[in-house]
């Protein structure tokens, strides 16, 4: 078997709100490992919303969500690949431990995250789904295909600001944060892995910086180029290709839905905290927390954070 994994974020841009960065790993029968995902998965999943009648839709986040259509596309797909697997999601908080991205101390620190757990789904029905879960189920079934799990890295603001002021680089958190997903998977699993990462910025050259946390490992190079950079890593009998894509959650089924799980995580995150501010300031529009609408919406509850004594390092990114 080849494990086919891939790693996408959301968040990397806005002034408010978390990054999320998130890994979906499938084991595939060999002969299949250079299938497409969405053609071995068909009967269950789409990778349009067009045509898709009962099947579930898995693409790029950014197609899949918009203000107008709104959380239910993508907690139809998240929620639908964790109870593929018989994980319970029926919250916040228990979604966030499914992920492996529950720290206590973390959301502590924050009194709109803070014992503010709420049910799920929001948008869609348990229904539908259990019903693409069902599908699911037959279509990795018939497949020989396993869905092995999805696991997410949620850098809250306060966090993301530290790592900043001791980096100087906002690429190298989203960097580091990547490489705990890609060092969980590597250690997680001993056979052949194969692992695409949507590229971030106008990095090309990935060699040094894999052998500095894949410790003990040689790196080979396989391509580097703008579109592409691949490198073989090898350990004995183990073996890992990661390929660095441009746009690689519109070619990799793996990476578009890491891309889901990112968004869908941060959209909760944010749902919790203009929900904060929303009970001092009823008339207040919602914020996605990307830059011009949030200097409105931080202009808007500037009266509520002095008086809540809100501090600006867990609310305000400083890049």
């Amino acid at each position: 078997m080849t494990i086919i994994a891939g790693i996408d974020e959301a968040g990397y841009g806005p002034l408010l709100g978390p990054m999320v960065i998130s890994i979906t790993a499938f084991d595939v029968p060999d002969e299949k490992a250079n299938c497409s995902l969405w053609d071995l998965l068909n009967d269950a999943i789409s990778n349009d919303m067009k045509g898709k009648g009962q099947r579930l839709t898995v693409r790029d986040s950014k197609k899949l969500y918009s203000a107008q259509k709104g959380l239910k596309p993508l907690e139809n797909a998240a929620l639908s690949f964790l109870w593929s697997k018989d994980l319970k999601t029926t919250s916040f908080y228990q979604l966030l431990k499914n992920l492996l991205c529950y720290h206590a101390g973390t959301i502590a620190g924050y009194p709109w995250y803070a014992e503010k757990d709420y049910p799920l789904p929001l948008a869609t029905n348990i229904s539908a789904v259990l019903n693409y879960a069902d599908l699911l189920k037959y279509a990795l079934d018939k497949q020989g295909v396993q869905f092995c799990y999805a696991s997410s890295c949620v850098v809250t603001v306060r966090e993301f600001n530290e790592w900043v002021k001791a980096t100087d680089n906002k690429s190298v958190v989203l960097f580091n944060n990547c490489a705990a997903l890609i060092s969980r998977l590597w250690n997680n699993f001993k056979g052949n892995i194969s692992l695409i990462v949507d590229k971030q910025g106008g990095r090309n050259n990935y060699a040094e910086l894999l052998k500095g946390f894949l410790h003990k490992v040689d790196v080979k190079i396989l391509k580097e180029s703008a579109r592409v950079s691949a490198y073989e890593v090898v350990d004995g009998q183990r073996k890992m290709e990661i390929s660095f894509v441009e746009k690689g959650e519109d070619t990799f089924m793996a990476v578009a839905l890491a891309s889901i799980f990112s968004k869908y995580v941060r959209e909760l995150f944010m749902h919790l905290e203009n929900q904060y501010w929303l009970q001092f300031v009823p008339s207040l529009k919602p914020t996605a927390g990307y830059y011009t609408d949030a200097l409105r919406f931080l202009s808007q509850i500037a009266d509520v954070r002095k008086k809540e004594a809100i501090q600006d390092n867990i609310l305000i990114r400083i890049k």
